[in-house]
Parts: C-alpha cells; sequence; structure tokens
C-alpha cells in the first residue's frame, strides 16, 4: 500500500465530518425523532473516518505495526504536549472507542432528557474505558483534534 498523503488524511476527516452534519439534527431534534440505531450507525462511520486520520499519520511517521507500538505510544505523548489535556482525553476516548467497537462489539449509544428539559445522545466509550459520554460534544471536539493532528505531524519529532 502507498504512503498516505495529507489529502487521503484530509479525506477522511472530510468524511468524518459529513457523518457529523448527519447526527447533529438528529441528536439536537426531538427526542421522539432520535432514531438510535441510525444514531449509532452514522456514529460509528464517524468513528472509521476519523480513526483513519491517527492510522495514516502513524504510517505516515513510520511507527505502524505491532513492533513499533511503543514508539508510537511516546509519538502521541510528544504531540499531546501541543493540546490541552481536554483534547487529549477526547483522542484517547474516540481512539479507543474505535478500537474497542472493532474488537469488542457495538458501541452503545442511549439517549436521555439532560435537566429534564432536552434530549442528549450518550455513549459508553467501551467496556471499562471510562464513564458515559455525551456523543455531539465528543465527536465535534474529536473534529479539532483531527485536523489539529493533520496540521503539525510533520512537525512533531
Amino acid at each position: 500500500m502507498a504512503t498516505p498523503t495529507l489529502p487521503d488524511m484530509q479525506t477522511s476527516l472530510d468524511d468524518a465530518k459529513f457523518f457529523y452534519r448527519k447526527l447533529d439534527p438528529i441528536i439536537r431534534g426531538p427526542e421522539q425523532g432520535q432514531d438510535l440505531v441510525l444514531i449509532r450507525r452514522y456514529f460509528r462511520a464517524y468513528l472509521h473516518c476519523w480513526k483513519c486520520v491517527p492510522h495514516f499519520v502513524r504510517e505516515v511517521k513510520g511507527l505502524s505495526g505491532k513492533k513499533n507500538d511503543c514508539d508510537w505510544i511516546a509519538w502521541c505523548k510528544r504531540w499531546a504536549t501541543r493540546l490541552n489535556p481536554d483534547d487529549y482525553e477526547v483522542f484517547e476516548c474516540l481512539r479507543k472507542t474505535r478500537d474497542r467497537d472493532t474488537h469488542e462489539g457495538m458501541i452503545e449509544v442511549g439517549g436521555e432528557l439532560a435537566a429534564g428539559l432536552f434530549p442528549i445522545v450518550m455513549f459508553q466509550p467501551g467496556k471499562g474505558s471510562g464513564p458515559r459520554r455525551e456523543l455531539i460534544s465528543c465527536c465535534d471536539h474529536g473534529l479539532f483534534v483531527a485536523d489539529h493532528m493533520i496540521r503539525v505531524h510533520p512537525s512533531v519529532a
């Protein structure tokens, strides 16, 4: 396979944005309009596209494969110094959610009412990987983090 390019990374980010735009109106609409099966499908598609960005960066950096796991983790930590801790937490949450979805089963999403006034959709990042999170805000934040990775990865040794 050819080495991924910046346009490949940008295409994956654009695809993640496409699925985010599909999710947004369903999640922010009235509770009776929330189709959790469709939301879960769009979220899984978003995650797949989103996860391609770090995957491509890992390949470009020459850190793919199990033998390079420690070096990849070290690189991510150096890259993370350019983020605030909340951004890196979202990166790890989405990365682990995608990994667990692939290896352990389907992502769980569920609707609930926030402050008894408006519906939100929550997701479980994966078995034992942390507390439930609000789906749409995490996805929105994830787009920023992926864009940041695309922009700065060439300058992180």
